[in-house]
């Protein structure tokens, strides 16, 4: 089995697979290879959507993800805009934070917002270094109870105006990322600056933050550990697509884009697929594989629409393109699937 079809083989254990779907699939494998997948040209084994888990451990969806669907709702009707995109991150953000942040630190976090400290707290994930944690500017030193963390965080949503956020930072003592809470009083000691022009409409900006700040160990956001971000991530980019691809109709409804008969039958076919996956999330082990697989598709399929002209609206076709790039982009993606589905 060549990579893929083991990418079509998985999504089609969730639903229809359209064969222009599969098509921009291959496509896009062959495009983002590198040379070291090209050198292994190792066999693969189809994208799995995860193990059952042990009877009796299922459980419903919590309060967050009942909001997330009543977003989606709204999304499919009025797109991104009015909000919704803001509100569907913001909830993110929050199915995150009650994963990695303890009893105590999300009971901070409430008093901040309580007593009008602050109101909009964010994630600063894409570094100034670049994407290799190796390479990251942002790390910490530990200094007896205290750590000293050096912030350089781009592209953040919103972040030329966060008063709070959990950074993600790397240090010498391990060798993955670490996500740190920055409080208001220092958070507010950081250098926050929008950059580039604002995407949907004029609604949604993204922020540099910069600077040194010193914080209490008790702010080390550790709950839950990698498996945490995994799981979290294997909920958030099938939901997270399932919104695009209902924005993608939207747009289409509204005239800003022009869908061939086929690309409009691969984005519902999608939101189909991502809404079967997670939906079946209460009864199996996430994947983050999979995860990984309908976001892959999502990236060429909106792709496909810029390349295509279906989105005559330089504008919206920037939209479009930027929303390939969060959440994993068409490369981070098929590495990742590369490394757990080949054949050793």
């Amino acid at each position: 089995m060549r990579l893929d079809q083991s990418i079509i083989a998985g999504l089609a254990d969730l639903g229809e697979v359209p064969a222009f779907l599969k098509d921009i699939v291959r496509a896009g494998v062959v495009s983002t290879v590198d040379t070291a997948m090209i050198i292994d040209d190792s066999d693969y084994v189809a994208v799995e959507q995860g193990k059952p888990l042990a009877g009796g451990t299922a459980a419903p969806f919590g309060p967050i993800e009942e909001r997330i669907e009543r977003i989606q709702a709204t999304i499919a009707a009025e797109g991104f805009a009015n909000g919704n995109f803001h509100g569907l991150v913001r909830e993110f953000g929050g199915l995150l934070f009650g994963m990695i942040a303890s009893a105590e630190q999300q009971a901070q976090v409430a008093s901040w917002h309580a007593n009008g400290t602050a109101s909009f707290g964010g994630f600063l994930m894409s570094d100034g270094g670049g994407p290799s944690i190796q390479d990251w500017n942002t790390a910490f030193i530990s200094d007896g109870d205290m750590l000293t963390l050096h912030v350089d965080k781009v592209w953040i949503i919103e972040g030329h105006r966060l008063d709070y956020g959990s950074v993600a930072s790397a240090s010498t003592q391990r060798l993955y990322p670490s996500s740190i809470l920055v409080p208001p009083e220092e958070f507010a000691k950081l250098e926050k600056a929008p950059v580039g022009a604002p995407f949907l409409d004029g609604s949604l900006q993204l922020g540099n933050v910069s600077g040194k700040v010193t914080v209490s160990k008790s702010c080390l956001l550790s709950g839950g550990g990698l498996a945490a971000t995994s799981v979290f991530l294997s909920k958030a980019r099938p939901r997270f697509v399932r919104a695009l691809m209902a924005h993608v109709g939207w747009l289409d409804r509204t005239g800003r884009i022009v869908l061939s008969s086929q690309q409009r039958d691969s984005a519902v076919a999608l939101e189909a697929i991502a809404k079967t996956f997670y939906h079946a999330l209460v009864e199996r082990k996430p994947s983050l594989q999979m995860a990984l697989a309908i976001k892959f598709a999502s990236n060429r399929l909106l792709l496909d629409l810029v390349a295509s002209g279906a989105a005559a609206e330089p504008a919206v076709a920037r939209d479009l393109m930027a929303f390939t790039r969060m959440e994993g982009s068409s490369y981070r993606c098929l590495f990742e699937i590369y490394s757990k589905v080949k054949v050793r």
